[in-house]
């Protein structure tokens, strides 16, 4: 059986299937109860951005719910709830369709014990999202929001020390956690009507095109489009939403780290993952047309053409008392590279400047 599933997610992508094998879709499900459809903004229509930021929290937190009893339900030795699994996806989509970018500014409020729950309904989300940008079915997007959502079930059989990220850990508790994945896939391989997409997931979202990944070392086309959407998802949510002591990237330094690693990471996913983060990424150096030198600022805007950004110099050199700033009447006409602009700490100066974001 495992053998089958592999064979059914390797080989060569073409715009959202295999060209050995077809892709699968997804079983019937039953559809959320009407009380649950209200409570998860299932059935709502579009509102104002703040009012979609309140129900995008109200969704997180169910989420958070959900993911906390699916943990118990594991630890336990109990199946999983996969109809209200499937629900939180539902809401996760049905909030991304409505306003795209209220469910990732709230995906970034996460308290340490919740850590472990909102990573996964935030690579739900980033999961959706690609998989609509890479304009797979509505079938396939829902699977690959319950991968998301699932992809690190397998950390519920582990200690919880080894989740907080507050100390340093030994050679075996370092191979034990690395052992995630593929308790993850023995988790949801038991369960009748799991998806594919979702055992793929589970198991192989750590399996880098070099070969540097784990369980397996997998390369290349073995690895399927799923699997590196969730590695890409993974890392960028990681990246931007470390645990407790670890460095808080920019999003755009965290895309330039996808990019720069092809070898790490799909070059199609990346690209793709690039578009669904949106045009000029926090943390992002850009010239605007007075000359001046800025940095996109830290925060979700409802334009996102036309973000916040800390100015800090003009393009001939003299300095500018940072300040922050609108770009609807001096726009952005570029995006610079840091490196031929000689910054002698840029890392330290672009952190100094997200300081400014509110």
């Amino acid at each position: 059986m495992a053998d089958e599933r592999d064979a059914l997610f390797s080989g060569d992508w073409r715009g959202g299937a295999s060209s050995q094998t077809p892709l699968p879709s997804a079983p019937g499900r039953p559809r959320a109860t009407f009380g649950r459809a209200q409570a998860l903004h299932l059935r709502s229509r579009p509102a104002s951005h703040q009012e979609e930021r309140a129900r995008a929290q109200a969704v997180l937190s169910a989420g958070c719910e959900t993911m906390a009893e699916s943990f118990v339900a594991v630890q336990a030795g109990r199946a999983l709830e996969t109809t209200e699994l499937v629900e939180i996806v539902d809401a996760v989509t049905a909030s991304l369709v409505r306003d795209p970018l209220a469910l990732p500014s709230i995906t970034q409020l996460r308290e340490r014990h919740e850590q472990s729950y909102l990573h996964s309904v935030a690579v739900c989300g980033w999961m959706i999202a690609l998989a609509q940008e890479l304009q797979l079915s509505p079938e396939l997007v829902r699977d690959a929001g319950l991968a998301g959502l699932l992809h690190d079930i397998g950390k519920a059989t582990l200690p919880t020390e080894l989740l907080d990220g507050s100390r340093s850990l030994t050679p075996s508790e370092e191979a034990l956690l690395l052992d995630h994945a593929q308790r993850g896939y023995d988790i949801v391989a038991g369960m009748p009507d799991m998806p594919d997409i979702v055992l793929d997931v589970c198991r192989n979202h750590h399996e880098r095109p070099d070969g540097k990944g784990y369980p397996r070392g997998l390369m290349g086309d073995s690895i399927s489009i799923y699997a590196q959407m969730a590695a890409v998802s993974d890392f960028y949510d990681k990246a931007t939403n470390p645990s407790p002591g670890g460095e808080k990237w920019p999003s755009s330094q965290a895309i330039d780290h996808l990019r720069a690693h092809p070898g790490a990471f799909g070059e199609r996913v990346v690209r793709a993952f690039g578009r669904v983060v949106g045009t000029f990424l926090p943390g992002a150096l850009v010239r605007l047309r007075s000359d001046r030198l800025g940095v996109v600022l830290d925060e979700t805007d409802r334009d996102p053409l036309h973000p916040m950004v800390a100015v800090f110099r003009y393009v001939g050199g003299a300095p500018v008392t940072p300040q922050r700033m609108s770009t609807k009447t001096d726009p952005i006409i570029g995006i610079e590279r840091p490196e031929t602009w000689g910054f002698e700490d840029w890392p330290g100066l672009r952190r100094k400047l997200l300081e400014l974001s509110e």
